[in-house]
């Protein structure tokens, strides 16, 4: 494989490493697995993304999308290739105030998006206690809560648009469709038509709504990432809920990477919270009272 992985490094912008030194230093996340890859890859552009993807389908192997690796679970440690985005989708694409929204590539820190965000009076809620060293596309993967998700949401609640790139490599985006615009992205020739025309048979099924409501978490338990969160598309008019819209960058973000490559983000922000806090107690003699 070290030729076709030599091949493959001439035809990128960015690298791809296959010595025992990265792959040992990336056999590993914030968990307690290991895994040795076959190499990690650094790529500059979505080109470069695609053409990793071509590669892996040619070869029969796994890609692993990696961000910061301050995963707990293993999630982002395999045996077939890492393809890590922290080093060059670093960027802060687009801020647009007046709506409270903001594009980022994935590789985008946090806590650097909140200290961008700040003079502008604006902030992105979910947070983790690495908010200093997580990024967003890891943030989309598990759908991070964090201490403020109680108020602000976790961030699947916050995801307005998701760009990423399928198992063919084709550029997609994933944004609030009606009825309508869902049944015509059914009929597309392409595998983004394949995925809304399946995703349209199994889920208007009773049967499988049924199932669904059986066996998955309580709606009302916000923090729930057991799993792909498919339930989240049973709020939909089509599949007998009583919502306008659907998203499937909900049903993306919780999938730690394993449906598509995320490429770009635009995310709802929220007000800066105010600076000084009052804690007041209350005292009474008895409970009833």
């Amino acid at each position: 494989m070290q030729e076709e992985l030599k091949e493959l490094d001439l035809h990128l912008e960015g690298n791809i490493k296959w010595d025992q030194l990265h792959k040992i230093l990336f056999s590993t996340d914030a968990s307690v697995y290991k895994r040795l890859p076959l190499a990690i890859a650094f790529p500059k552009t979505i080109s470069d993304i695609q053409k990793i993807v071509g590669f892996a389908n040619t070869n029969k192997l796994g890609l692993i999308p990696r961000a910061a690796g301050t995963s707990l679970a293993g999630q982002c440690v395999g045996d077939g290739i890492i393809v890590d985005i922290s080093k060059h989708f670093t960027k802060i694409l687009d801020l647009d105030v007046e709506k409270k929204t903001v594009k980022v590539q994935p590789g985008v820190n946090r806590d650097t998006l909140n200290l961008f965000l700040k003079e502008k009076g604006l902030f992105f809620g979910p947070n983790t206690s690495t908010s200093q060293f997580c990024l967003l596309g890891g943030m989309v993967g598990n759908n991070s809560s964090g201490t403020t998700s109680i108020q602000y949401g976790v961030t699947r609640d916050k995801i307005i648009v998701l760009e990423a790139l399928l198992s063919d490599g084709s550029l997609v985006e994933f944004k609030s469709l009606n009825a309508d615009e869902f049944l015509e992205k059914t009929k597309l020739k392409t595998l983004e038509g394949e995925i809304y025309k399946n995703i349209y048979h199994t889920f208007s099924k009773e049967e499988v709504q049924q199932q669904i409501l059986k066996e998955y978490p309580n709606l009302d338990i916000h923090r729930r990432n057991t799993g792909y969160a498919v339930d989240e598309l049973l709020k939909f008019k089509l599949f007998g809920g009583d919502e306008e819209y659907l998203n499937l960058a909900k049903l993306l973000s919780g999938s730690e990477g394993t449906l598509a490559f995320t490429t770009k983000i635009t995310l709802q922000l929220d007000d800066v919270a105010p600076e000084h806090k009052v804690m007041i107690p209350v005292h009474y003699n008895s409970i009833q009272e």
